[in-house]
């Protein structure tokens, strides 16, 4: 299971910070020791009343117990700042490697956990992380050596006591061991089941609309109950295992309790104990029994830690399908694009099939076929979201496989389908690859895009916020954001996925026309199931089951009366 191999992920992380917790170790062994030595001066103080103690003699006693008393304050507070320190530390540089490592994911790589998962591990696991190396080690280290100091002063006292208290112990401490992995996985299908929810949540929430239409909410809130219900169970489960093993110190210090009262007694009516030993071991339980929940809980929260690093860890060690090599150039694309023999798979499904391209630095080229045909499949080959299974792909004659992925995207620019906007101002949405853009850009974007026609219906212009995920625009206006932030990157190549689908046909191919001049001399491709709205472009790419069957300009392809022709006209009459 992913949480066996939390411990894997969270020691390296605290490697940097092994000289903090050699000083933490250092505090709690001397807190530890002036805590566990209270009871060695409460034991002499009561002998010595027995004998006449003076008030000089009392008095003394009192400030040396005053004085245990506040080292141990003073320790355990710093103690407590180193490992805060530690868990702050840690918690940030393994979030950041978490985000970093996410946004190399490909589509299918994220499929894969789900978004609602992802943000699930990214928060809830990071607060067991943070009380793993803060609450966690401070407890454990601190009750850790109040056991051994107790113990070993309680011997010195009387051997037979601390041996009766050390063998019982001894004894849950192994208990707590041998069942700690069941805590563990209980609370890791803990952590699955929230994620279960927050995935569903996250889905129906943004789906809002759609659900009210098909009037699902009923059937929305059954699904949530569901797995409500699921986590709950979940919880339960956890919530017994880890209520059957926490009470074992303290029962087993009870326990002792009971057989340091009977056994003590008996010595001190043989004159082997004094009454003052015999009130320093009654403390001493006391102490044990607050050190060994300490320990219990401590216990909890290492194993709840434990099974949160395994969750995020299995986040972090998914390879995504493209990674640089380890001789990757830095090489920034000029526009130069030959697709040779490529064919790629997924699924089992031959998605592309021997496709060979060469598209010259500046030529525009607009990619179009039936649905499923391998559109989008190509351009992610030329985005190197994926590599093909054969073949291979080549910008300015070298192989982007051998280009570092940060200097070749630098080259490009891309205009999804889908736009993903942020809840910050147009302006900021728009700039958000060129944060030094100047008004003249921004400008130049918006009359380019066909933007500019809408900034005076907002009411802030340039500086309206445009709400989560972009809800104050309409889709036709995102999808124009999308291709002016596209465009202010003035990038070698230029991507377009569809990104006219929810612009009316007047405007895409006024959009297309002003592109086209814009970018005069940038290689430009175009995928559009609008056939009219790249029929200008410099040539035209036309694919069916994953090949390139016709190739031109749409002159030539409209003589060829092939799959292109047949769309076209299909499209014609269509409107």
């Amino acid at each position: 299971m992913e949480a066996q191999s939390g411990l894997r992920i969270l020691l390296p992380y605290g490697r940097p910070y092994r000289w903090l917790l050699a000083r933490g170790t250092l505090y709690a062994f001397l807190g530890a020791a002036a805590s566990a030595y209270n009871p060695v001066v409460l034991g002499y103080a009561i002998d010595a009343l027995t004998a006449n103690m003076t008030n000089q003699a009392l008095a003394l006693y009192a400030m040396v117990i005053i004085g245990l008393t506040v080292v141990l304050a003073i320790f355990r507070y710093m103690l407590r700042m180193l490992t805060g320190t530690m868990a702050a530390g840690v918690s940030y540089t393994m979030a950041q490697d978490l985000y970093r490592h996410i946004l190399t994911f490909d589509r299918t790589t994220q499929a894969s956990f789900g978004t609602g998962d992802l943000l699930s591990r990214a928060s809830s696991d990071f607060i067991y992380i943070w009380r793993f190396y803060s609450a966690g080690f401070q407890m454990a280290i601190h009750a850790i050596f109040l056991l051994l100091i107790g113990c070993a002063l309680m011997a010195l006292t009387s051997v037979p006591l601390a041996a009766v208290t050390v063998i019982m112990l001894v004894l849950s401490l192994i208990a707590q061991a041998r069942f700690g992995s069941l805590v563990e996985q209980a609370f890791d299908m803990v952590q699955q089941r929230l994620a279960k929810i927050s995935a569903f949540a996250q889905e129906h929430i943004s789906a809002q609309r759609t659900i009210a239409a098909y009037t699902q909410e009923s059937h929305s809130g059954v699904a949530f109950k569901k797995l409500s219900d699921d986590y709950a169970e979940e919880s339960l489960r956890f919530v017994l295992y880890s209520s059957a093993i926490s009470p074992l110190p303290q029962m087993v210090v009870r326990l002792a309790a009971t057989a340091v009262v009977a056994y003590g007694a008996f010595l001190i009516i043989d004159k082997q104990l004094t009454i003052g030993q015999y009130v320093q071991f009654i403390v001493y339980l006391g102490l044990l029994s607050n050190a060994a929940n300490a320990l219990s809980n401590a216990f909890e929260r290492l194993q709840q830690g434990s099974a949160a690093a395994g969750r995020i860890g299995a986040v972090l060690r998914r390879i995504p399908s493209v990674v640089d090599s380890p001789t990757a150039m830095s090489h920034v694309p000029h526009g130069d694009i030959r697709v040779v023999d490529a064919s790629w798979v997924q699924d089992g499904a031959q998605v592309l099939r021997d496709i060979t391209l060469h598209i010259p630095v500046g030529q525009h080229v607009g990619i179009v076929g039936a649905t499923g045909s391998g559109k989008s499949s190509l351009l992610g080959l030329l985005m190197r979201m994926r590599d093909p299974e054969h073949g291979t792909v080549l910008y300015d004659d070298i192989d982007v496989r051998s280009l570092s992925l940060e200097s070749f995207r630098q080259g490009l620019s891309y205009v999804p389908q889908e736009h993903i906007l942020f809840s910050m101002t147009l302006r900021e949405n728009i700039t958000l690859g060129v944060q030094d853009a100047t008004d003249a850009q921004i400008a130049e974007a918006l009359r380019v895009s066909c933007l500019d026609r809408d900034i005076a219906q907002l009411a802030d212009g340039l500086d309206t916020i445009v709400g989560e995920r972009g809800t104050m625009l309409s889709g036709g206006q995102k999808q124009r954001l999308g291709i002016a932030r596209a465009l202010i990157t003035e990038a070698p190549v230029m991507l377009f996925d569809d990104a006219l689908s929810n612009i009316d046909a007047h405007t895409a191919n006024d959009i297309v026309l002003r592109v086209s001049a814009a970018r005069a001399g940038k290689t430009t491709i175009m995928v559009s199931q609008k056939i009219s709205a790249v029929k200008n472009l410099d040539v035209i790419v036309v694919l069916a089951e994953g090949r390139v069957v016709e190739y031109g300009t749409h002159d030539v392809l409209m003589v060829q009366n092939g799959v292109y022709a047949e769309l076209y006209v299909r499209e014609l009459h269509a409107h």
